[in-house]
C-alpha cells in the first residue's frame, strides 16, 4: 500500500515554486466561472490537516533517451488535435433562476454497439458521444481465457504464492481473487452516466473541468490520498447523474464531495470549517452539512466505489511494483478525470492503460501476461484509453493545468515534464 508522500532531491528539472512580485509565494485564485463566493473582509487561516512527509527517492530516468516508440496502431503522428472537450467555452448567459427539474432516471440496461462489439450502461449522449469503454470481443476473450488457465495449471507461475503479500495475513492474499472480482462488479454498479450533461440546464462541460481543476487544488493542498481524489469525482458525477444542479451550487457539489471522500478515505481528513474556509466562506458550515446529508441520502449511502488506484497496485505485481512506473501512471490516471470521455470508464481498464502507457514511456517492455492476468485487460482492450491518454497529454496546460503543474514537483519525480518530453521526442520521430 504505497500511500506515503515523497520528495526527490535528484530530480531531472530544475523547478522553482512560482512567486509573485517581492518573492511572496503566489496564493491559490479562487474558482473562477463556478463559484457561490462572498466577500469577506477577514478571515482567519485555518491549519492544515496534515503536512506532507519527506522521503529521498530517485528521478524517472536519468535521462530522457532511447524511448521506444509505441506500436504503429498507437502512432503519435496522428493525435495532432486538442483533447475534445478541453476546449470549450462559456459562450452563452445562463439563467440561474431555473424551477428546481426531476432528478435524472438511471437505466439499468446495456447497450451494445453494433461497429466493435462494445458493452455499456447508458445510450449514446448527445453532450458525450466519444464516451470509451473497453472492447469485448471474441479475440479479447479468448486471450483472457488463455492466460487464466496458464496461471491456473502448475505450467504457470502463480505469482500470488511467490507475493511478499502473502505471508502478510493484512493483505488476505487467498482472498485477492474474489476481492476483486467483487470490486469489478462494483465499478459497474457505481458507474455515473456520461451523458448526464444533456439533463442539465445551467452547468455543462466546460465547468465541469473548472471545478475538477479547483479540486485538484484543494486535494493537493491538504496532502489528501490519491484514493479521495478519485473518490470525489466519483460521488459528482454520480450526483449530477441523478441531481438537476444550479450554477450557484455546483462547487457546494464539489466541496461537500471532498469532505465526504476525505472521511470515508483519510485517517486525518479536513475539518468542515477548512471546507469553508476553502470555498471563500461562500457557504455556511451549516449549509455544507446540510449538503453533506443530501448527497449521501441521495447516493443511497453507497460510498464504497473501487478507485484506480487498487487496480493499478493490482496490476503493478507483474512488474513487482516498479515505483517509477506507477508514479507515471498515477500522473496519467489524474489526467482522466479531467477528460469527459472517461467519466463512465470502468476505472480498472483506465488503471491498465495508464500503466500500460507508462511502462511504455519509461522502456520497460511490452504488456506481458502477467499483467493481462492481474488487469483483466488485453493489450487491444487498452489501446483506446492509450491513445486519448496520449491526446489529453498533448496540451497539459489547457486541459489539465493544476495536474501539470502538481507533477512538476520533485516528490512527484517531476512526472508531468518527463511525458511532455517524451511527447515531443515521439513527435520528432513521425
Amino acid at each position: 500500500m504505497d500511500r506515503t508522500r515523497t520528495h526527490d532531491e535528484n530530480s531531472l528539472h530544475e523547478y522553482r515554486k512560482p512567486t509573485a512580485a517581492g518573492g511572496a509565494p503566489t496564493k491559490r485564485v479562487a474558482l473562477g466561472t463556478v463559484t457561490n463566493t462572498a466577500s469577506v473582509a477577514t478571515k482567519a487561516k485555518v491549519a492544515i490537516s496534515k503536512p506532507p512527509q519527506r522521503v529521498t527517492r530517485q528521478p524517472l530516468v536519468a535521462q530522457n533517451q532511447n524511448i521506444p516508440p509505441l506500436a504503429a496502431q498507437t502512432s503519435t503522428s496522428s493525435l495532432v488535435q486538442p483533447c475534445p472537450g478541453s476546449d470549450d467555452t462559456v459562450d452563452e448567459e445562463v439563467d440561474t433562476q431555473t424551477a428546481d427539474v426531476e432528478p435524472t432516471q438511471i437505466e439499468d440496461e446495456f447497450y451494445e454497439s453494433e461497429e466493435e462489439g462494445t458493452q455499456q450502461r447508458f445510450a449514446v449522449s448527445e453532450s458525450n458521444p466519444g464516451a470509451l469503454y473497453p472492447v469485448i470481443d471474441k479475440e479479447s476473450m479468448a486471450e483472457l481465457n488463455r492466460v487464466a488457465a496458464y496461471f491456473s495449471t502448475n505450467n504457470g507461475l502463480d505469482l500470488d504464492e511467490n507475493d511478499d503479500d502473502t505471508y502478510d495475513i493484512s493483505m488476505v492474499a487467498e482472498y485477492a481473487e474474489e476481492i476483486f472480482t467483487y470490486m469489478k462488479e462494483l465499478e459497474v454498479r457505481f458507474q455515473p452516466n456520461p451523458g448526464y450533461m444533456d439533463s442539465q440546464t445551467e452547468i455543462h462541460w466546460a465547468m465541469r473541468s473548472i471545478l475538477v481543476d479547483w479540486l485538484v487544488q484543494v486535494h493537493h493542498r491538504f496532502s489528501l490520498l490519491p484514493e479521495t481524489l478519485f473518490l470525489t469525482i466519483n460521488y459528482i458525477d454520480r450526483f449530477l447523474t441523478i441531481k438537476t444542479v444550479s450554477l450557484s451550487k455546483l462547487q457546494l457539489v464539489g466541496a461537500v464531495a471532498l469532505f465526504v471522500a476525505a472521511k470515508y478515505e483519510e485517517i486525518n481528513c479536513p475539518s468542515v470549517q477548512e471546507i469553508a474556509y476553502m470555498v471563500d466562506n461562500g457557504y455556511h458550515v451549516d449549509e455544507i452539512l446540510k449538503a453533506e446529508r443530501y448527497m449521501i441520502d441521495l447516493l443511497d449511502f453507497n460510498l464504497g466505489w473501487p478507485g484506480p488506484m487498487s487496480f493499478l497496485r493490482r496490476t503493478s505485481k507483474a512488474d513487482d511494483y516498479d515505483l517509477e512506473t506507477r508514479t507515471l501512471a498515477k500522473y496519467l490516471l489524474e489526467v482522466t478525470i479531467m477528460e469527459k470521455t472517461f467519466v463512465g470508464a470502468p476505472p480498472s481498464w483506465l488503471a491498465a492503460a495508464a500503466h500500460f502507457l507508462s511502462r511504455r514511456m519509461l522502456n520497460r517492455g511490452h504488456w506481458t501476461d502477467g499483467h493481462t492476468y492481474y488487469s483483466g485487460y488485453t493489450e487491444k482492450q487498452l489501446l483506446p484509453a492509450v491513445m486519448r491518454i496520449i491526446q489529453c497529454c498533448r496540451d497539459p496546460m489547457t486541459h489539465h493545468k493544476a495536474i501539470f503543474e502538481k507533477y512538476k514537483d520533485r516528490k512527484f519525480k517531476r512526472a508531468s515534464v518527463y511525458v511532455q518530453e517524451w511527447m515531443d521526442h515521439e513527435e520528432n520521430n513521425n
